[in-house]
């Protein structure tokens, strides 16, 4: 288990760069989980989980409407799908604790989703599938943490979901990326 924790912090603490700028957000985000316990974590979990799943729709939806291959488009919704599934649940456990999400993505467009809206066909895949895949691995670290670390058995079960999910994600785009160029 410590193992695992710390191959996490080591994969969080290397900066990942996204186009023409490095961010270690998802590394300074785990540090700061890391060294809280109890509801405070649990809150601190799913207020983190909020905009980075919101930013993957974003950036899912991007790619639906410029991407090429039909496997990747019908990938697409699923995900989106199950990431709106996985923010409403989220948003449902913090009103159960009293808490609300300190920042929101939806319809928001970040510098990954500025990017993506730049790029047309393999290109935009090209762009997209290891930037995705990157944020579910990042989104896996947390999601692991929490499942070790969380107080309450719900937030345990959605990270336990959120790690599975992720982790199967992050390999169908990889191994997309892999086999179309």
């Amino acid at each position: 288990m410590r193992m695992a924790l710390a191959l996490a912090i080591l994969m969080l603490t290397t900066t990942v760069a996204v186009g023409n700028s490095t961010t270690s957000a998802p590394s300074a985000t785990l540090a700061r989980l890391s060294g809280l316990s109890g509801q405070t974590f649990d809150i601190a979990f799913l207020q983190s989980l909020v905009p980075a799943d919101e930013e993957a729709v974003e950036m899912a939806m991007t790619a639906t409407l410029y991407a090429d291959h039909p496997d990747l488009l019908r990938w697409n919704q699923d995900f989106v799908e199950r990431e709106n599934g996985q923010v409403r649940q989220t948003l449902s456990l913090l009103q159960a604790m009293g808490a609300g999400p300190a920042e929101r993505r939806a319809g928001v467009a970040t510098t990954s989703v500025k990017k993506l809206r730049t790029l047309r066909g393999s290109a935009l895949e090209r762009a997209y599938l290891p930037m995705l895949a990157a944020q579910l691995d990042q989104t896996s670290a947390l999601a692991r943490l929490a499942s070790e670390k969380s107080s309450r058995p719900e937030v345990r079960a959605l990270a336990l979901q959120a790690l599975k999910d992720g982790g199967g994600a992050s390999a169908v785009l990889r191994g997309w990326l892999k086999a179309w160029y």
